[in-house]
């Protein structure tokens, strides 16, 4: 195998098989497919838009290898190795730094292409990107993983990862009321009061979990024109998105997002409680959610819900929600 050369250099060796640095000219477009095909069952919403976006920068061609030697920031974002036999990529791993000093850095799109797994690359792949980690000065190695896919959860069990929680997807198949509903104390909040949902979200969430990345406030602010959107929608009675809480003066304890669909599904719910009062505020918000949604056509339900909020998972599952899927988020400290 051809030695490595460092990421980004235009003299990278040709080689016929084994690692080298994925430079983006010329490995966007095939990394992209392979990520596709690797990964078909498990893109979100976000990550099929994020695939679109890397086939359509892959035809910008020789102008991303311009940009590619413009400064360290743009490899940073792109940087990574692929596995080449016969001169064809077959696998990627990607290498990003996660925060501004470099102490973090996220790993993910570790794919491999079918005819060629269970030979030990996605190990040899792994172990790359970790010494590139420790050459980089970094401290911690950080990835998200499935929970059912325990292929991967194996390998990175046995290279010292260790658990950071998770999110748990669930679905219901349509509607169903769960037990009283009990509407006392739960309020309307507007879309303009996002950043007492925001202060919220940052409370469940804490600082163990946003260890590595924080909540983006782009999330959680609703601009002028989204609510434009969202009272063109309702006005085309299309979709209809309810706010609900509970609050102690201008803080919010709890509280639920509902968008509810009639055009098409799935109802989507995204709900906050302060750790605090885990077990005393989920049943009233869901009972309402599941209660509005009896005026609206029988559709899939979703929502995620964090692996610690055990409360809001055994209400959710008496409603008659399933776990789809758990992703988890795992670290590893770097030695020097």
């Amino acid at each position: 195998m051809a030695a490595i050369q460092s990421a980004g250099r235009s003299d990278t060796v040709a080689l016929q098989s084994g690692i080298r640095p994925f430079e983006i000219a010329r490995d966007l477009r095939p990394v992209a497919e392979l990520i596709s095909d690797a990964f078909a069952l498990e893109l979100d919403e976000r990550g099929a838009a994020a695939l679109r976006e890397m086939r359509m920068m892959s035809r910008m061609g020789g102008l991303l290898g311009v940009m590619s030697m413009a400064g360290s920031d743009f490899n940073d974002f792109f940087g990574g190795y692929v596995w080449v036999e016969e001169g064809k990529v077959v696998g990627n791993i990607t290498v990003q730094r996660a925060d501004k000093h470099g102490t973090r850095w996220q790993i993910a799109n570790v794919a491999i292409a079918k005819p060629y797994r269970g030979r030990g690359l996605s190990r040899r792949l792994m172990e790359q990107a970790i010494r590139h980690v420790r050459e980089q000065g970094g401290r911690w190695a950080v990835l998200q993983v499935y929970a059912e896919n325990t292929v991967a959860r194996t390998l990175y069990d046995h290279m010292g990862f260790e658990s950071l929680g998770g999110m748990v997807e669930l679905k219901a198949a349509r509607a169903v009321h769960v037990g009283p509903l009990l509407e006392a104390g739960i309020e309307t909040f507007a879309p303009n009061q996002w950043q007492s949902l925001y202060d919220l979200a940052n409370s469940q969430l804490g600082a163990g979990a946003q260890w590595w990345r924080s909540l983006r406030r782009s999330d959680y602010e609703v601009t002028l024109e989204q609510q434009l959107v969202e009272w063109t929608w309702e006005l085309l009675g299309r979709r209809r998105i309810l706010r609900r809480c509970f609050r102690s003066g201008s803080r919010f304890d709890a509280a639920i997002v509902l968008e509810a669909q009639r055009w098409k599904g799935p109802h989507k719910l995204q709900m906050w409680v302060r750790p605090e009062l885990y077990g005393q505020k989920e049943q009233p918000l869901i009972a309402w959610a599941l209660h509005e949604l009896a005026a609206y056509p029988a559709w899939p339900v979703t929502v995620s819900v964090s692996t610690d909020h055990q409360a809001a998972l055994a209400l959710l599952e008496q409603a008659g929600f399933n776990s789809v899927r758990t992703l988890l988020t795992l670290r590893l400290p770097i030695s020097q």
